[in-house]
């Protein structure tokens, strides 16, 4: 299975990107449990049959889903190679943590996201095609988050540290966050993980 991620939302079929933007759509109204080809069809102007055209499995839609996702998100995130690192550093946590809108944008969206990410996440211990999409995303975020500090350490605008050891310490307090929001009634958890990121981790980053 192609488990490649972050390449150009833009660069796959419309019929395709139908298909995918469907299955959020479906995904976020009926869960993972109550989620059906028909329900994905539903939400879209295809049929049952043009889904199983395409994707052989549901879960290979799902897979091809959450890669599209990531590439969208990061589309709208201002991480790219030009500009200050920790610019993009901070831009990169805050819509990890409120959305591609960021601190002050609508986050309603984000969480009903997340929280569909979490239901299928649930099933990727005993499943190999969410494992390898799960893994795929995960690398791809944090080697942005490594690029971006790498970037910063050899501007003289970070100080020297393992990139790839403060990349995973980033993702776990986000990914904490995210299913702490989801799954209890903390609603300040991210607003807490975010300014303590900034105050642990950004703050001693800079030279």
């Amino acid at each position: 299975m192609d488990t490649s991620t972050g390449d150009s939302a833009g660069e796959i079929s419309e019929t395709r990107r139908e298909l995918i933007e469907a299955t959020r759509d479906a995904m976020c109204k009926h869960g993972f449990a109550d989620l059906t080809m028909q329900a994905i069809a539903d939400e879209s102007e295809k049929s049952k049959a043009a889904l199983h055209y395409h994707f052989d499995t549901k879960e290979e839609l799902l897979a091809e889903t959450l890669s599209y996702l990531l590439a969208e998100f990061i589309e709208e995130v201002d991480t790219g190679p030009e500009g200050d690192p920790e610019a993009r550093l901070r831009a990169l946590t805050e819509a990890q943590l409120f959305g591609p809108n960021g601190r002050d944008g609508d986050s309603g969206g984000h969480w009903e996201y997340h929280a569909m990410l979490l239901e299928i996440q649930s099933h990727a211990p005993h499943n190999e095609t969410f494992k390898e999409q799960f893994t795929a995303n995960y690398e791809y975020v944090r080697q942005l988050y490594a690029d971006i500090i790498e970037d910063g350490i050899e501007q003289g605008v970070f100080e020297p540290v393992d990139a790839n050891r403060t990349a995973v310490h980033i993702m776990a307090a986000i990914k904490g966050a995210r299913v702490n929001h989801v799954t209890t009634e903390r609603e300040d958890i991210a607003e807490t993980v975010h300014d303590a990121l900034l105050e642990r981790v950004l703050e001693p980053l800079r030279a």
